[in-house]
């Protein structure tokens, strides 16, 4: 016999090794629930070629419909399918529970550190720095020298140079246009500024 042939033969047995030491290794996945013929075939009917325990530990290699094989010391072979118990995984387990929501003083209104509401009208819940707040608060408190009750929109109506602030709907507190423009884009802002947007 060729030195090549004999190498060859050589590696092909350590692979085999290798792959059957593998296989005997691999761990337990699944449990006996109740004592078990163990068989040739997947035939309830074929010969019995080894015997397990209820609560011995075995590997399942594979399942049919009512059927699963598997590897146990001695002869592998079938057993009953709903004799098997199979081990949960822990970590399966672990990403299925939901994570709880973080508790929130004001839940989903809950501004970020350094943010806190607006309060143009009780209810106004737009994340703003506090600058901002005092701001709003001041245009309310002088909202009627700004007003011109002979203007076009009577008693709503704007001295010249000043325009609805519109932070909300309805809201017609006289303002720069300035202003109103930085209102509109706390608005759209005011979302990020949440613990949870």
């Amino acid at each position: 016999m060729r030195p090549t042939r004999l190498a060859g033969i050589a590696v092909l047995t350590t692979v085999g090794f290798l792959l059957t030491s593998a296989a005997a290794m691999a761990a337990p996945n699944a449990f006996m629930n109740r004592d078990s013929n163990v068989r040739k075939t997947s035939s309830p009917s074929s010969a019995v070629v080894n015997f397990v325990e209820e609560d011995q530990e075995v590997q399942v290699l594979q399942c049919g419909t009512s059927r699963c094989k598997i590897k146990i010391p001695g002869p592998d072979g079938w057993v009953n399918k709903s004799y098997l118990e199979l081990f949960e995984d822990e970590e399966e387990e672990e990403a299925e529970e939901p994570t709880p929501a973080p508790a929130l003083p004001y839940g989903p209104d809950t501004c970020k550190d350094g943010f806190v509401w607006r309060d143009a009208i009780p209810g106004d819940h737009v994340c703003v720095t506090p600058d901002r707040r005092s701001t709003a608060a001041s245009e309310n408190a002088i909202a009627g020298s700004r007003v011109d009750p002979g203007g076009a929109y009577g008693p709503n109506s704007c001295v010249a140079g000043f325009v609805w602030r519109e932070a909300y709907p309805g809201d017609v507190v006289c303002v720069t246009p300035g202003r109103r423009s930085q209102a509109k884009q706390e608005n759209i802002d005011g979302p990020s500024h949440r613990v949870l947007p």
